[in-house]
């Protein structure tokens, strides 16, 4: 049995060493993660902003990517230098102080459990771990992206299998086959017997899962998550769930969340009601961020001043979801205004899928617009005529990590120059820049 440890232990280490050379590479089926430390993502150091984001469907049936979208660009805000975010997420998502210390603690953990794990300190890693499951699962009023806790359950059920405690490890690995079928253990970081492990925990149902829970809520009209992905507005029926016990979530801008976990059997029906209620200090919250559907976007005014106001920020960034050419695409189109002048900073808009890709192509598009928006303006002295515009690129059957996606951006309104910023991509292959006859730059891979 010893013999046999080592040697998965030693399998672990040699997986890792191969993962870690291959570090930066950005392939289509990776982890969901941007990597945004590179120094064309990151605005130049200075003072501290308080900056947020928030994203409105400008259609009903695009509710729930709405809400994916903006869980996705908050996630992705998190990583970018000199914002100050977390007093309006508090204001915006409703959850108290202590819940955000807890989340904060889950995080922590989480990245000192990665460490020990890929250190094979299996036991410091297995404390880590366990400890920022348990917050995660505290702070579930506040928790909209899965990411973070689906890659602790996925290294603590690693961390148990190589430690040798198998029921443990099961009941882990079922957990995420039940709430996130979405996450898989990534062949080239965990060694084939973790990668075996894994699938044979998969409970009979996992194949064709046929449960479904119904949620509703009162007042109607908030956003459902169920296991922390947002499914639509209440009331609404979501299927294809794995039998077993499933986290819903409701919840609206600005209203204490409602959080309930909820056991379904296989094949059979579940169901949630969830009581809403907006918050004191936010009232009208709600309201004013679904207005801005149908605000006019060229200042920050109206609605837009609304939200921005509440939420208490110097930058505001709206992120407006349309449907797509396609059944599996939709539009973003992402908006950054200062509050103080009212002037619109930029504008970035393009289109990506909505499968797995959909967060990815949002945490791109917050971190390069958010480095282009908040960077110090650059005077010019006289206008520049941009160069005619290039032939359209040629197009691939392979599309890469996000498919056909593209960027215009448009700043300094108001001034005598006419100033551009390219937002360098960084992907697999480079992106094609060409400028077109307004001035704005293209950006296509």
């Amino acid at each position: 049995m010893r013999a046999e440890r080592a040697a998965t232990k030693l399998a672990v280490l040699v997986g890792l060493s191969l993962c870690a050379s291959a570090a930066g590479a950005f392939a289509q089926d990776g982890p969901q993660r941007v990597d945004t430390s590179d120094s064309a993502a990151a605005p130049p150091a200075g003072p501290t902003q308080r900056v947020y984001i928030v994203s409105v469907p400008l259609a009903d049936e695009l509710d729930g990517y709405a809400a994916r979208v903006g869980s996705a660009a908050r996630s992705a805000l998190r990583s970018v230098p000199n914002v100050e975010w977390q007093a309006a997420d508090q204001r915006f998502l409703g959850y108290d102080e202590n819940t955000f210390q807890t989340l904060t603690r889950a995080r922590e953990r989480l990245e000192a459990g990665r460490q020990a794990y890929l250190n094979l300190e299996l036991d410091q890693a297995t404390r880590s771990l366990e400890g920022a499951v348990q917050d995660f699962d505290n702070a579930a009023t506040a928790l909209e992206d899965p990411s973070d806790l689906g890659d602790a359950l996925l290294m603590l059920g690693a961390a148990y299998a190589t430690n040798g405690h198998e029921r443990d490890a099961t009941r882990i690995f079922r957990r995420l086959h039940t709430q996130m079928p979405q996450v898989q253990p990534d062949p080239e970081t965990f060694n084939p017997d973790i990668v075996q492990r894994f699938a044979a925990a998969a409970p009979s149902d996992a194949a064709n899962p046929s449960s479904s829970v119904l949620v509703e809520s009162d007042p109607p009209g908030a956003i459902a998550y169920v296991d922390f992905l947002a499914r639509g507005r209440t009331p609404t029926t979501v299927d294809g769930l794995v039998g077993g016990q499933h986290i819903v979530r409701v919840t609206r801008a600005g209203a204490t969340p409602f959080v309930q976990p909820v056991d379904v059997r296989r094949g059979e029906h579940g169901s949630v009601s969830a009581f809403v209620v907006d918050n004191e200090a936010t009232p009208g919250l709600h309201d004013s961020v679904s207005s801005i559907a149908t605000a006019e976007t060229a200042r920050c005014e109206g609605a837009i001043a609304d939200v921005a106001h509440a939420l208490d920020v110097d930058k505001l960034g709206v992120i407006r979801v349309s449907a797509g050419t396609t059944d599996d695409k939709v539009k973003l189109e992402l908006l950054v205004f200062d509050v103080a002048t009212g002037r619109r900073l930029l504008r970035a808009a393009g289109e990506v899928p909505t499968d797995r890709v959909l967060e990815r192509g949002v945490q791109q598009l917050v971190a390069q617009g958010l480095a282009a928006a908040l960077a110090p303006p650059r005077a010019v002295e006289h206008e520049v005529a941009p160069p005619p515009p290039p032939p359209p690129p040629e197009r691939h059957h392979d599309d890469g990590v996000i498919g056909q996606w593209w960027f215009w951006t448009a700043i300094g309104v108001g001034v005598v120059a006419v100033a551009t910023i390219i937002i360098a991509v960084a992907v697999s292959g480079g992106p094609t820049l060409g400028q077109d006859p307004t001035g704005q730059v293209v950006l296509r891979f």
